[in-house]
């Protein structure tokens, strides 16, 4: 993680001393920036806080150990984010309060209703919720083709965050696949239960 600090700190200090910012291909690639840090660099934080406390739920070292690690995971993920973004910010009106802003737009409703649902849920539904659910399916349909967009307006800076959050997802995606695992291994009557879940979020996901 040191590393990949090392590089995209690098990258992200070059964009901003080049005025990279006046290199993007579009001038509507800028709106698409707004709509990242407000509708996504928030749900990072909501899942910081989720695996944080799923973390505290469970007595067995090792699921504890990898639910703090996945929390970790997530609030670098949001510090990298408003990192990378903070430079927009100092000439592009939008990019501030992005919290306020997730809590009152109505078209950020949709992935927030997601992560407030996830996050009353239990312990093992948030685990299914968010570390397959949503890791599996939508992330990798958010992050690749989000980062080829910012490459092909030459936002650097962008590209970076967001292929080394990337690189985090195969870790995220293993958990959530050996937490289902480990469910469904210790009761029969749990197989209902979680099909139930995985029903219920990848719609939710897919809507």
């Amino acid at each position: 993680q040191a590393e990949k600090e090392k590089k995209l700190y690098a990258i992200i200090d070059a964009f901003a001393q080049n005025n990279g910012h006046l290199g993007v291909a579009d001038a509507r690639y800028i709106n698409t920036i707004k709509l990242f840090i407000q509708g996504v660099s928030p749900l990072e934080y909501m899942a910081h806080r989720g695996f944080a406390h799923v973390g505290r739920q469970f007595e067995g070292v090792g699921a504890r150990v990898a639910f703090q690690m996945q929390a970790i995971d997530e609030l670098r993920h949001a510090q990298t984010q408003m990192h990378t973004v903070s430079n927009y910010n100092k000439y592009y009106n939008g990019m501030h309060s992005w919290r306020y802003w997730h809590d009152r737009v109505w078209y950020l409703s949709v992935p927030k209703s997601f992560f407030d649902d996830a996050i009353t849920g239990g312990p093992f539904e948030f685990v299914v919720a968010i570390s397959f659910a949503f890791e599996y399916v939508l992330t990798n349909l958010l992050f690749v083709p989000f980062m080829s967009g910012a490459a092909y307006n030459g936002d650097m800076a962008t590209v970076t965050f967001g292929f080394s959050a990337q690189s985090d997802e195969s870790r995220h995606m293993t958990l959530g696949l050996e937490s289902i695992k480990f469910i469904l291994e210790q009761d029969p009557a749990n197989v209902p239960i979680v099909q139930r879940w995985l029903d219920k979020w990848f719609w939710r996901g897919f809507r």
